[in-house]
C-alpha cells in the first residue's frame, strides 16, 4: 500500500510549503475552506506532487475521525502535521483555543489509533510557547483541553484575548507532547513538536508591512541576521518525518534563528517604552 501524507493547515503558508516535500506517496491537505484546498492541491500537482484534499475542522473530534478513516482508505498513514491554525488581533479567543489547543489534543489522541507503526505526528508550535512560565494554575487545562470548563478556563485567564490565547496554545502544544509521547512510543509511533519563529508567510509579510519599525527590530534581535521563510520550516518537517529521525521523540524543536534567547530582552525593551 503507498503512503499517506496528511497535511492539515495545507492551502497556505508553512502547511502548503510542507506539503510540497512529500512527492512519493500521496498527500491529502485538509483546512476548512474548501475553495483554498483546491487551489493548494492545483499548485500542488503543478509542483510534481500527487495531492487530493478532504475538507475538515480539527477543532471537531468527528471531522479528525471523518479524516483519518479516509486517509486510511487509501494507504498505511506514515505522517501527520499540524499546521492548522489561527491567530491575530480581532480573531475570537475560545476559538483560537479550540483550534491551536483543543484541535491539537483531538489529533494527537486519534492519530495513534491510525498512523501505521514507525509514522510520525508532527505538530507546529511556536518560539513564544517557550516563553509562558509554568503555573499548574492554566498547565492542566493547556495539557488536557477537553476536561469540562477547561476552554472557558483559559479564555478567562487569558483575558479574552486572541494573541494571549495564541501563546497559552503553544505552550499547551509542548506539554502535550510529553503527555502523548509515552503512548505513541508504545505503538511504534513518534510525536514531536517544531516550533518556528518569525517566518516570512503571507501573514508575516502583512505585518512587516502594517509594522515595518518593529518587524525590523525583530530582525535584527534574531542572531541569524534575517527572518525565516517557510522553507526553513519545511525542511526539518521532511528530516523529521523520515526514518533518519526514527530516535527523535517527545521533544520540541526550535526553528527561529535564535531569536527565542533574546525575547526576555524583547519584553523588557517593549515594558520600559
Amino acid at each position: 500500500m503507498k503512503n499517506i501524507h496528511i497535511i492539515t493547515g495545507g492551502s497556505s503558508g508553512i502547511g502548503l510549503e510542507c506539503a510540497k516535500q512529500f512527492d512519493e506517496g500521496t498527500v491529502i491537505v485538509t483546512g476548512r475552506n474548501e475553495q483554498r484546498l483546491i487551489n493548494a492541491v492545483t499548485e500542488l500537482k503543478a509542483n510534481g506532487i500527487d495531492a487530493i484534499y478532504k475538507q475538515g475542522d480539527i477543532s471537531s473530534s468527528e471531522s479528525v475521525r471523518e479524516l483519518f478513516e479516509f486517509a486510511k482508505s487509501l494507504g498505511e498513514i506514515k505522517t501527520v502535521v499540524n499546521s492548522a491554525g489561527v491567530s491575530g488581533v480581532g480573531v475570537d479567543a475560545k476559538l483560537t483555543f479550540e483550534i491551536d489547543l483543543l484541535g491539537t489534543e483531538n489529533l494527537a489522541i486519534n492519530a495513534k489509533d491510525y498512523i501505521s507503526k514507525g509514522g510520525v505526528l508532527i505538530l507546529l508550535a511556536s518560539m513564544i510557547g517557550h516563553v509562558v512560565p509554568p503555573n499548574e494554575a492554566y498547565d492542566k487545562y493547556l495539557e488536557y483541553p477537553s476536561t469540562p470548563g477547561a476552554i472557558d478556563s483559559l479564555v478567562q485567564i487569558a483575558q479574552n484575548k486572541s494573541d494571549f490565547a495564541y501563546n497559552f496554545s503553544k505552550r499547551g502544544v509542548h506539554l502535550m507532547v510529553k503527555r502523548f509521547a509515552p503512548e505513541y512510543g508504545k505503538e511504534g509511533l513518534r510525536i514531536l513538536s517544531i516550533s518556528p519563529g518569525i517566518i516570512m508567510t503571507p501573514m508575516s509579510k502583512k505585518a512587516a508591512e502594517e509594522h515595518p519599525e518593529q518587524m525590523e527590530y525583530m530582525k535584527s534581535m534574531t542572531p541569524a541576521g534575517r527572518n525565516g521563510e517557510p522553507e526553513d520550516i519545511s525542511e526539518v518537517v521532511k528530516f523529521l518525518a523520515s526514518d533518519k529521525a526514527s530516535f527523535i521523540t517527545g521533544t520540541d524543536i526550535l526553528v527561529d534563528g535564535g531569536l527565542a534567547i533574546r525575547l526576555p530582552e524583547i519584553v523588557a525593551a517593549y515594558q520600559n517604552q
